[in-house]
């Protein structure tokens, strides 16, 4: 009798044995479906991808200088900002590149909102901001200093 009472026992845990095996091949099974998305929950509950997060440099302020070189590399700067930080939305660009406007440039767009409020303008694309942006700052004469500068070369 005390023979029988032995297996029993034994079977029983057994069974329970086997239901935590199975209960750790679900959850094994379950963490790998995450890791082979390539996902990890760090502790601040944000999700990193398996790539390294690398902060991007801020664009340099822009004054209101106007230089080619100067409003050809500042718009270079954000479009690679926004690149970056997988900024698509229009609205998000244009609100972000008038943080980095200062001095005569900030002036600029404080009167450019004052004429879209009353309706004179629109500005409501990232390619209108640019457009009016270079309206502004571009030399007019770039092309022709820049032919004439050609013409002035000469070979030592």
């Amino acid at each position: 009798m005390e023979l029988r009472q032995t297996i029993t026992a034994l079977e029983g845990r057994l069974m329970e044995t086997l239901s935590t095996i199975d209960a750790m091949k679900a959850k094994i099974e379950s963490l790998e479906e995450h890791v082979n998305a390539g996902l990890t929950e760090v502790a601040n509950n944000v999700v990193v991808t398996g790539e390294a997060k690398i902060e991007a440099p801020k664009p340099l302020v822009f004054k209101g200088i106007r230089d080619a070189q100067e409003v050809e590399n500042f718009l270079w700067h954000l479009a690679n900002y926004f690149r970056h930080d997988k900024v698509r939305d229009d609205e998000a660009k244009i609100n972000t590149a008038v943080l980095y406007l200062s001095v005569t440039a900030i002036l600029w767009w404080r009167r450019k909102m004052a004429d879209v409020d009353k309706g004179l303008c629109t500005i409501s694309t990232w390619d209108q901001f640019k457009a009016e942006f270079k309206r502004q700052f571009f030399p007019n004469n770039v092309l022709y200093e820049a032919r004439r500068k050609l013409r002035e070369l000469k070979q030592t």
